[in-house]
Order: C-alpha cells, then sequence, then structure tokens
C-alpha cells in the first residue's frame, strides 16, 4: 500500500503542477540548483527537501520519463526451478513474474543467485538483456559479441565474488516488459497500461519495482539492503528506478550517459557528444516525446543529470565509470557529480554520493563490481575498504 500510495502521489503532484514549455523556463549557462523552488526562492533548510523533492519527481516523470502506473499487488515468481550452482556453494533460481492488466498478460523473467543457506542476505538487482549464462540471448551473434567482451566471465566474477561477501544477485530481463526498439508500443506492458505516457526508460525502471514486490516473498533475501544496478542504457534505468522507488537503498548507475548520469550541457572536449538530439534521432522511444523539446536549447532544462542524482538523497548513490569511455560523457558526469554532492552535503549525508572511476572503456567489469560491492559493504554492514572514491576522472588508477 505504501508503495501505491507513492505513485499515486507523484501522479497528484504531476497533475495538479504546472510545467511549461522550453520557453517558459530562463536560460541557465551553468547546472540549475536543484534546491530552487518554483517562485525562485531557496529551501532554507533541509525540512523542506521532502515536499520540493516530490515536485522535482514530478518534473522529471513530466519532461523526461512519463508518468508510470502503480506496481501490482500480489507478486509472485511461478514456474520456478531452484538448482544448486558454484559448487554448492549457491543456489540458482529461475523463475518469472506474471503481469496481468486490460486483459493482457506479460512475463517477466528473472534470476536468483544467493549464498547457500539461511540469510538474509542483501539484494543486487540488476537490469539486463539476459540472466546468468547467455542462454536467454537468442541471437547468436550477439552471444559471440557478449563472448568477445568477456561478459560472461565478468558474470561468473561477480557471482564467486557475491557468494564471498554474502550477497544474492538477482537479475531480469528488460525487453520481457519493453522491446529495445522503436514501435515498441504493441508490445511488452505497454497494453496492459494504455493510459501512461512512460518512455522505455520507465518501463525498464519499473521493472526494477515489479522485482522488489515479487522479492518480498523470498525469506533469504534482505530487501531493507538491496542495491539496482545496470550499464549504459541499464544505467539510465537503474539511476531512473532509484529516484521512484523509496525501497531502493543504493542506487548504482554504471556508465550511463546522457539521460543518465552525464550532463546534457557539458561534455569532454572533442568526443562526440550524446546529445539530446542524438538521442531523439536514435532512441526516441526511451524517454517521453516533451524531453526532446530542449534539443538545441539545453540551457533552458531546469534540470540536468545532478537533479536525478539529488533525488536519490538522502539514501545512497554509487556512480562507477570509466576514464576512457567518452561516449558516457566522463566530464559531464563527474560534474554533475559534484553538484549533486552538494545537495547531499546539504542533508547531512555527503558520504552517501560517490563516484568510482577505472581506465578502460565502455563496460561493466570487475573493478566496478569491486566498487559497488566495496560501497555496499560499509552502507549495509558498516565495513570500510581501502579504496578512495569522489575522485575526478583525471586522477589515475588507484
Amino acid at each position: 500500500m505504501t508503495r501505491l500510495i507513492g505513485f499515486l502521489f507523484v501522479t497528484l503532484i504531476c497533475a495538479a503542477a504546472e510545467f511549461p514549455p522550453p520557453s517558459g523556463w530562463p536560460e541557465n549557462e551553468g547546472l540549475p540548483d536543484p534546491l530552487v523552488r518554483r517562485d525562485g526562492s531557496r529551501l532554507p533548510d533541509p525540512a523542506g527537501w521532502s515536499q520540493h523533492r516530490a515536485y522535482l519527481k514530478a518534473m522529471l516523470a513530466h519532461y523526461q520519463y512519463g508518468e508510470m502506473p502503480p506496481v501490482p499487488q500480489g507478486l509472485r515468481i511461478e514456474s520456478r526451478t531452484d538448482e544448486s550452482a558454484l559448487d554448492g556453494a549457491a543456489v540458482r533460481i529461475l523463475g518469472v513474474i506474471p503481469l496481468e492488466a486490460s486483459g493482457r498478460r506479460v512475463a517477466l523473467r528473472l534470476g536468483i543467485q544467493r549464498p547457500a543457506g539461511e540469510g538474509p542476505f542483501p539484494v543486487i538487482v540488476k537490469n539486463d538483456i539476459y540472466r546468468f549464462d547467455g542462454s536467454d540471448i537468442a541471437d547468436p551473434e550477439r552471444r559471440q559479441s557478449y563472448q568477445r567482451r568477456r561478459r560472461f566471465e565478468i558474470e561468473g566474477f561477480v557471482a564467486r565474488e557475491a557468494v564471498r561477501r554474502g550477497y544474492a544477485i538477482v537479475k531480469f530481463i528488460r525487453g520481457d516488459l519493453a522491446a529495445d526498439h522503436d514501435d515498441n508500443r504493441e508490445s511488452g506492458v505497454f497494453p496492459l497500461y494504455p493510459g501512461y505516457d512512460w518512455g522505455t526508460i520507465a518501463v525498464w525502471a519499473w521493472g526494477h519495482s515489479v522485482v522488489l514486490s515479487a522479492l518480498a516473498n523470498e525469506p533469504q533475501l534482505d530487501l531493507s539492503r538491496n542495491a539496482a544496478t545496470g550499464h549504459s542504457r541499464g544505467g539510465k534505468t537503474a539511476l531512473c528506478a532509484g529516484i521512484y522507488d523509496e525501497r531502493i537503498t543504493v542506487t548504482a548507475p554504471n556508465s550511463s550517459g546522457t539521460g543518465g548520469t552525464g550532463s546534457a550541457r557539458f561534455f569532454d572536449p572533442e568526443q562526440k557528444p550524446q546529445t539530446i538530439a542524438y538521442l531523439e534521432e536514435a532512441f526516441p522511444y526511451w524517454w517521453n516525446p516533451r524531453f526532446f523539446a530542449f534539443s538545441g536549447i539545453e540551457s533552458r532544462m531546469p534540470f540536468d543529470a545532478h537533479t536525478a542524482k539529488a533525488l536519490i538523497a538522502p539514501r545512497a548513490l554509487i556512480n562507477t565509470h570509466a576514464r576512457q569511455d567518452y561516449w558516457a560523457n566522463p566530464h559531464g558526469t563527474y560534474r554533475t557529480h559534484l553538484a549533486a554532492r552538494k545537495v547531499f552535503a546539504w542533508l547531512g549525508v555527503e558520504d552517501r554520493c560517490a563516484i568510482h572511476w577505472r581506465d578502460g572503456g565502455h563496460n561493466q567489469r570487475e573493478e566496478d563490481w569491486l566498487a559497488l560491492f566495496d560501497f555496499c559493504d560499509r552502507e549495509f554492514f558498516g565495513k570500510r575498504h581501502n579504496r578512495l572514491f569522489n575522485e575526478g576522472p583525471g586522477s589515475g588508477a588507484r
């Protein structure tokens, strides 16, 4: 019921608020201050953050994500198989979450891999195109591409490290909810909820909430300690999920670029910017169409990536990124990180906003996962590791 009320509250705020077209907003050469209210006044103290945060969430829903439906009640994992994994050190569960509405039905595939034993174990949920071993990927060329990029090798590393540290890894196939191509409104969950204007990123983010609701029936999992992660478009998805689902305690996008943790205004010199105009041409179905009204006039956007990051506060945010991943905009990612961190500091939780850099390109590699595990160890267990966060992308490997 709390989750339903949360969604309805955002919906009501969104319906009641008046959000003008881009011309109704002043130009801003820098990043707009997330603590400035619509009337131009600045929040005087953190007591007003909850109400102002609801307004900012409604703003992003209006301009970027679209409106999401409430998560259905009574969700469960069905058609499940439970088997031993990792030489008996883990239990692997595969199943589906049925979703039914408007006379239609969709089955969301998910997998759970947790340590053997009673638990309960903290949970890291990742949205992806497959669960664990790549057998969910029907296209053989894509499977081979993932093999070349060491995705399955990294998957094995993550599974072993998670078990060693006492974490459960949960993955769901986001394409079951919305296909990753244009003209996808007749498939997935779109026909189940025809009255909503959500884009595909919001649909995938809603999947994180669906999964958390279904996992509530798994006594070996500790949902009071959970993280949402994803890479690239999956990172945009994880960030959106963390904004709109208060149950997510750690939000962990990896190399997510524009529409995620990368600025839509500021880019690395000489890179090919992932601009709003580019997104409109290449991935128009990811967003609500109102987002593209800011194309070419990003200076009038009343928000940027730092706004989305700040909306996680006072919960925890860890952004993992690669220094040479120029497509995902290291410069704009770090600039908006510093701006968001000011909001976390204003709320007295500065350490809960972190960024971690590694050398290399566009991937979610072992070092990204180790940083995420270390950060979660600190948040969930109070265990600190000798790892430096919050340095700039040019600081060099540590």
